[in-house]
């Protein structure tokens, strides 16, 4: 039987009857199964096999990303309050599309929102306007630069701009590969929101939901520095 832990590398020292009892066990283990005793110095777990011997440690089930947050209630028109507000100190949008017919109701939700929205004809542009400028919210279609997301410019200027600039941005992803106001979507490619093309045309209800959902995020962080002179 095992003498040694091995988690913590000690000597089992086990007396007498608790050897028999653990013997007794493992002989009436069922095939297949392991018997779980744990270390007296450690206390972690240790997995027995019938014989006595260590068995291998238990694979843990993949965990499953969470599917796409159902949308449905953007047909529906849900109402949310209205928080046009959130960031009037830093009005400026930047909208980096191409497409005159689908940037239409991204300018049109923005200017709602009260935001000044501007159309860089290029990434060159846009990150030269980066420098000089603080803008409140950037929009960004991933084929922008008629490469993938991966392959742009901005979007990797974005990625490393440090968090005292970047958490002040509401950076927004539009793409025909997204799926919209997917969180985990968004955080995986470093940005607060994402949408799909073909959601467009709810543009308002959505960004209305977006910047909802990151004022109740970050509003008690953002007052926090705000009142220690951090902004």
């Amino acid at each position: 039987m095992l003498s040694q832990c091995p988690h913590c590398r000690n000597k089992l020292e086990l007396t007498v009857a608790q050897q028999e009892k653990v013997c007794q066990a493992l002989a009436a283990l069922p095939a297949g199964k392991t018997l779980k005793i744990n270390c007296p110095i450690c206390k972690k777990q240790i997995h027995l096999e019938r014989e006595g011997s260590q068995a291998p440690e238990p694979v843990p089930a993949t965990t499953a990303a969470p599917a796409p947050p159902d949308i449905s209630w953007l047909q529906e028109g849900a109402v949310f309050a209205d928080q046009s507000g959130i960031i009037r100190d830093i009005p400026l949008a930047m909208v980096l599309m191409h497409d005159e017919e689908q940037r239409e109701p991204v300018a049109t939700a923005l200017e709602y929102q009260g935001y000044k929205v501007e159309f860089p004809p290029s990434a060159a542009v846009a990150l030269k306007r980066l420098r000089f400028v603080n803008f409140a919210a950037v929009v960004l279609h991933s084929g922008f630069e008629g490469g993938t997301l991966a392959q742009s410019v901005f979007h990797q200027h974005l990625r490393k701009l440090p968090m005292t600039q970047r958490r002040l941005m509401l950076y927004v992803l539009v793409g025909p590969e997204f799926h919209t106001l997917y969180d985990l979507e968004a955080l995986a490619n470093s940005a607060n929101l994402v949408v799909n093309e073909n959601d467009l045309p709810q543009m308002e209800l959505i960004l209305k939901k977006a910047i909802q959902d990151y004022q109740l995020l970050f509003g008690p962080y953002l007052d926090a520095l705000k009142t220690h002179g951090k902004l």
